[in-house]
């Protein structure tokens, strides 16, 4: 058990090295774990992102520049490309309005170049009014969006500095039942009843709360491992999840099991062998406190 810890932080460290091997005495299975997650980064993991940024009055101008510059550093981390990482930003206040859709720039260097370039409008806070405008408007294949067949996972990065002057609740619960996953960063007086209203599930791997907007730097590292450093299981109507073929995967050191949808699953499987999953009929829900607890 103490070992499999050692091998995990150690492939942490030198997560792009080229030259690590695990340690042979490991068990073959685990191994392939660790191989096959711990590796995982945004430059191997693909997304249709958009980010949806705050330019209400009470942001200010010198402000949004950060924000500005925020969001053109966290691009840095997507291999971005038409197959790859399409990136979209909606800025709002009293409305959303699209500053650029999915799949418009094709290089990092367009998206940085366009997300220095986003406009500050002012006005007042409705955030509500931009989930609904993201989840209808946005993540279509009219914009950019590709088929969610692909299985191209969707995600959007919610950033406020305040309350909301509309309701949020119901917005976000239709983001994440269309399957859009949800990351709430709040600055200063952002209320974290709401942002945990917005963001998706596990609430403290979905939500950011920093005191000012310098500090919104330092949140950048860990949003970019939640992003990066695993699948994410989205939430799953039973009676959709028929085709059952499972993987055991790493959410923040929690181990669940899900189906080739990336959905978890509230019950032990057994609906035939799965395709990656060291028990032969399946992997019991977690979370786990160890990948060994799925052997």
């Amino acid at each position: 058990m103490d070992c499999i810890y050692i091998v995990l932080l150690f492939c942490h460290s030198f997560e792009h090295s080229k030259r690590f091997t695990v340690m042979p005495h490991i068990h073959p299975s685990i191994h392939t774990f660790t191989h096959r997650y711990i590796f995982s980064s945004c430059k191997n993991v693909h997304y249709d992102l958009v980010f949806i940024l705050d330019t209400s009055s009470s942001v200010g101008k010198e402000n949004f520049e950060k924000v500005r510059q925020w969001v053109a550093n966290l691009a840095e981390s997507f291999d971005i490309g038409p197959d790859k990482t399409r990136v979209a930003v909606v800025r709002y206040s009293d409305r959303p309005t699209t500053e650029f859709s999915l799949g418009r720039y094709k290089t990092l260097e367009e998206v940085r170049r366009a997300a220095r370039s986003i406009k500050y409008i002012g006005g007042n806070t409705m955030t509500g009014d931009a989930i609904s405008y993201i989840t209808t408007n946005i993540f279509t294949e009219r914009e950019g969006a590709r088929p969610a067949v692909l299985g191209i996972q969707r995600v959007a990065i919610l950033m406020t500095d305040g309350r909301s002057q509309d309701y949020v609740l119901e917005p976000s619960k239709a983001a994440h039942e269309a399957g859009i996953r949800m990351f709430a960063v709040g600055v200063g007086e952002a209320l974290k009843v709401e942002l945990e209203e917005i963001a998706s599930e596990p609430k403290n791997a979905h939500v950011f709360h920093v005191s000012d907007f310098n500090a919104i730097d330092k949140i950048r590292g860990r949003l970019r491992r939640r992003l990066c450093e695993s699948k994410y299981c989205t939430p799953a109507l039973l009676e959709t999840a028929m085709d059952f073929s499972t993987n055991c995967i790493n959410i923040m050191q929690q181990y669940m099991c899900c189906d080739n949808r990336e959905q978890d699953l509230p019950f032990p499987l057994n609906q035939g062998s799965p395709t990656w999953c060291p028990r032969a009929l399946g992997c019991p829900r977690g979370p786990h406190e160890s990948p060994a607890d799925l052997f």
